[in-house]
């Protein structure tokens, strides 16, 4: 009886591993974005004296020049306006509060 019990169990966990490598590839996949939410492109020259921010495509947080995050790999999308950002669906970053 305790073979048939443990026998279960490495079934239900096999069973979950499959499950997992098969939802693997879209979990990894980057967010869709709808497309009234496309993320500006960086050719966008800024206005003289305006702030360029950054905005991270995988946490969709943005930040100001000066914060430690503003650099980071993700941070591809850039925007010229804080409101812009906001309107992008991007949410600011906690660290420097742009």
């Amino acid at each position: 009886m305790a073979w048939a019990r443990r026998s279960r169990h490495w079934c239900l966990i096999l069973g979950l591993a499959l499950v997992l490598a098969w939802l693997a590839p879209a979990l990894a996949r980057e967010p869709t974005r709808s497309p009234g939410n496309q993320t500006p492109s960086a050719a966008q020259p800024a206005p003289a004296g305006r702030t360029v921010y950054h905005g991270n495509l995988k946490s969709l947080k943005f930040h100001r020049p000066g914060c430690r995050y503003y650099d980071c790999p993700n941070c591809q999308a850039v925007f010229i306006s804080r409101e812009a950002a906001l309107a992008a669906g991007y949410l600011p970053c906690k660290v420097c509060r742009p």
